[in-house]
């Protein structure tokens, strides 16, 4: 019976500490920030031409 508690008890006692560490850990951490992003517009793409079908898609928006 002794035995069974004392199995008990370090497993309870494993389980703690671990939670510890993990939460431990994760205050420690550092969160990443991420770099502003830059735009790049040297491109001189077009990327339609007006054209009669774009003319009626547009009209037919109206």
């Amino acid at each position: 019976m002794k035995k069974e508690k004392d199995e008990r008890r370090s497993f309870l006692k494993q389980i703690i500490i671990g939670t510890g560490a993990v939460i431990g850990t994760a205050a420690i951490a550092k969160p990443a920030k991420s770099q502003p992003e830059q735009l790049i517009n040297d491109s001189d793409e077009t990327l339609y031409h007006n054209s009669d079908n774009f003319k009626k898609y547009y009209k037919t928006l109206r």
